[in-house]
């Protein structure tokens, strides 16, 4: 008795350590999450903030499902945090008019109207807003800008939401954000619409499953168990290779199978006619409104990088070249018409070559330098095509 008085003595205190301890590494993983590296943000946001509450550490993108355009995001959002990947910053939302159920990243307008931005999350814009290439359009030009894109949507989305705006908000100039997964996109759409089965699409990484058990109250336990759990079943492909490009580590597809955005997949070859479509739909309508649409086409990273990784044999030529080729078909299609279009591959590309990052290093989107990159091209294409006055 007197031994097992003594060992509890001791373990009594040691436990009471631990746990206090424990309790403190809790409470420090929350309060300090922004001191945190980014791997550890990662895998930490999806546990809850208390145990009593479902609210995460950062929570999850609050899209909803839309059949006009396939997503939107809710209106009256603050300080919205954004932790994917390298890629960190808050946004609020706004709608274009009371009653209107689209949230919108942007500024309440300034009348009379110059421009109207329109695209995915390329234009919804991956940065902190005073960084954003359509919000410099306003600061650097002093072009009046509303900002009327939504994150994970295509083409026919986004020409859903032109068709409600355009008319009461009355732009001179509507400029169109366009990327290589607005092709899928196009497909989803019509996909949750029913307008069309099942067809083969590119391999994408395993997702990430959200903590769960224990680890989904616990940050430590989450910390813990994500060292020493068995992996998932993995995907037969390996998506991404890290390369140290101009001097940092950069994320980049692997040429293990045809890039997801290549035109050899079902949803890419149907996404790029409903692309080619919407376009043309796009220009008569913009025509019909009194205003001049500007398409802009965005490269993914490897394209941009495209330089540096044939230079040391990390991608072939013929793998880059294809990513685009959904791009040069809506290019063409632009010049075949007269249409105004800008291609930024050739802007960002030099960018790359001479040193700047352009696009963060693990996360796909457009980082700050990027952003002014973007800006610096659009605004000289339309001072160079006079399709604003001179402001």
């Amino acid at each position: 008795m007197i031994n097992m008085r003594k060992l509890l003595s001791r373990l009594l205190p040691l436990t009471f350590g631990i746990l206090m301890s424990w309790l403190l590494l809790e409470v420090f993983l929350r309060v300090g999450f922004e001191m945190l590296p980014p791997g550890v943000q990662g895998e930490i946001q999806g546990v809850r903030r208390v145990p009593w509450s479902e609210e995460t550490i950062i929570p999850a993108q609050p899209f909803i499902i839309d059949r006009d355009f396939q997503v939107r995001m809710p209106v009256g959002l603050k300080d919205f945090p954004v932790r994917w990947s390298d890629a960190r910053f808050t946004y609020d939302t706004i709608s274009a008019w009371d009653g209107h159920r689209a949230g919108l990243r942007s500024d309440p307008p300034d009348w009379p109207l110059d421009i109207m931005t329109f695209g995915d999350s390329f234009t919804w814009c991956w940065a902190a807003w005073t960084d954003c290439w359509n919000k410099r359009l306003n600061l650097d030009d002093g072009w009046h800008l509303v900002n009327a894109a939504i994150p994970g949507t295509g083409p026919m989305g986004q020409f859903n939401l032109m068709k409600e705006l355009v008319p009461p908000m009355k732009p001179k100039l509507i400029i169109w954000l366009w990327f290589p997964n607005d092709m899928s996109d196009d497909y989803d759409l019509a996909k949750i619409r029913g307008e069309v089965g099942d067809l083969s699409k590119g391999p994408y990484p395993d997702p990430i499953a959200p903590p769960s058990g224990f680890a989904s109250i616990s940050a430590v336990w989450q910390l813990i168990s994500s060292r020493f759990a068995s992996a998932p079943t993995p995907s037969q492909y390996r998506h991404y290779q890290e390369l140290t490009l101009n001097g940092r580590a950069v994320s980049i597809h692997t040429d293990e199978y045809p890039h997801p955005y290549s035109l050899v997949y079902g949803d890419t070859q149907y996404g790029i006619e409903r692309n080619l479509q919407t376009h043309a739909d796009a220009e008569k309508f913009a025509a019909e409104n009194n205003a001049v649409l500007l398409s802009v086409f965005l490269p993914v990273k490897e394209e941009a990088y495209a330089d540096l990784l044939t230079a040391n044999s990390y991608l072939p030529d013929s793998y880059i070249d294809a990513i685009g080729e959904g791009r040069r078909k809506l290019l063409q299609q632009c010049e075949d018409n007269g249409w105004y279009c800008l291609d930024a591959l050739p802007a960002l590309k030099d960018a790359v070559n001479a040193g700047q990052t352009v696009f963060y290093a693990f996360d796909s989107h457009l980082d700050i330098t990027g952003n002014k990159v973007l800006e610096q091209v659009i605004a000289y294409y339309i001072k160079a095509n006079k399709l604003l006055p001179a402001s």
